[in-house]
Formats: C-alpha cells, structure tokens, sequence
C-alpha cells in the first residue's frame, strides 16, 4: 500500500510541476540609458483573465544590453513547449523593430544569455510584411545578440506561436488559426532555419518580453492570451495538483 501511495505522490508532483496559474507570473523591467535602442523608458503591464496587455518605451531584444518588458516564470527546469497568441501588437508611433514574443533566459539581467521568439508589430506595413518572426539569442552573458533565424512572412493577426525547448534544442512554429495547425517558421528558399541551440544552466526564466525601439520614442504594445505550458492552461485562477493538498490526501 505504502509502495502504490508513493507511486501516485511522485505523479501528482510530476503533474503539479507544470501546474501554473495567474498568481505565478511576474514583471521585471529590464533594461535603462544604455540598452540598445535606449533609453528604455519601461512599461506596463494589465493582467486579464487569459493573458495580459504589455508595453515598453524603447530599449531592443538585441545586440548587448536588453531594454525590454518581461512578464515571466521562474524557476523553470527541463524540456517544455510553450504556446501564446498575440491579439495584437502596435506602436505609437509606428516603427519597424517593436518585438514581442517567448523569451528563455538565464535571468533577468540586462545582459543575460537568452533565446527570444520575435513576432514583429502589426501596424507597420514593412514590419508586417518583410520582417516577420525570427529567433534571437545570445550565447554568452554581455556578448553580442543576433538573428538566429529568419521565418515567416507576412505576419496576420491574431497569430499563434509555439516554442520548444527539448535539452539545448529551441524550435518554432506559428500558426493562423489559433494553435490548431502549425507550421514552421523557415524560409528554406533563402536558407533560413526554425531553430537554435543554446545551452542555459536549469533553472530558467521564461516569459513573454516586449520592446519599444526607435532610440526610446517609441512605445509598442501588445496583448497576449491563451499561453498553455506542456498543452496546459498556465493563466488559470488556481493551479491543479496542489503538492500540499495531495500529501494532505495521502496521510488520510
């Protein structure tokens, strides 16, 4: 008996591990004067039911300095997959290199090593059009960041994207009908790859970052829903699986 309760308590953690709900998510503000494309001026954040609205005045999701609004989880370990819609993402004024997506990351440092998902703005005709969705990552804490890959285009909201993390593996997909079919973001006519290998020391963070751009004039905005960790619900109210509640249950 004691054997089979211990088996059913390792699968309630098992299952509780991934159990995350509103209350888990947090904000950090990364970035000021010297991010790329600062300053970074910061940003806000609205918690809804099924996401959030995010924003952030300047800063970039590149080169050596983040600038960037994060809404994340931490203490995250292992392979996961990670899915998102945006609803929207705009500027004011509108520019070109607003982007929101997935991050992974070591930390929340300015310089931390990370692999970012790019979903450019959607009311920036060359944006729209010819920049689409890439990875980004930096390999080394401080070291330049660059494209990883360059993927689909043209963008169309809403759009879905699906993040993949399997040991040192990161691979995408996006998808226009709200998770029901995906397909890759490679553009294999001009060479282009959907995935990037980047070795993070569990644990990680990992969330969804936007940035403003235009050396700190412009602001971008975006709302993001439905974001499901390993198929599950991760916004819910309350987490399923509660590890004290179970080991409550197995005393009985």
């Amino acid at each position: 008996m004691r054997y089979s309760l211990a088996i059913i308590l390792i699968a309630m953690i098992v299952a509780s591990a991934w159990a995350y709900s509103q209350k888990d998510w947090k904000v950090a503000y990364i970035g000021g004067p010297d991010s790329e494309q600062g300053p970074y001026r910061g940003g806000d954040v609205k918690f809804l039911k099924n996401g959030f609205i995010i924003s952030a005045t300047g800063g970039d999701i590149w080169s050596n300095k983040l600038g960037c609004t994060l809404v994340y989880l931490d203490g995250v370990v292992g392979d996961f997959t990670i899915e998102y819609t945006i609803e929207e993402h705009t500027t004011d004024p509108p520019t070109t290199w607003s982007k929101c997506g997935a991050m992974v990351a070591q930390d929340i440092e300015p310089d931390t090593p990370y692999v970012f998902l790019q979903s450019t703005c959607s009311n920036d005709p060359t944006a729209v059009n010819d920049k689409g969705t890439k990875l980004i990552s930096r390999s080394q804490r401080g070291g330049p960041a660059g494209p990883s890959s360059n993927g689909w285009t043209p963008l169309k909201w809403p759009v879905t994207y699906k993040l993949v993390r399997e040991k040192d593996l990161f691979t995408a997909s996006v998808s226009f009908d709200r998770g029901r079919t995906y397909q890759s973001i490679a553009d294999p006519a001009d060479g282009k790859e959907d995935h990037v290998t980047l070795e993070l020391k569990d644990p990680v963070i990992l969330g969804i970052a936007i940035n403003g751009h235009n050396s700190g004039q412009t602001t971008g905005t975006a709302t993001v829903t439905d974001i499901k960790i390993n198929g599950k619900n991760a916004f819910a109210i309350e987490p399923a699986g509660k590890l004290a509640a179970t080991w409550a249950m197995l005393k009985r």
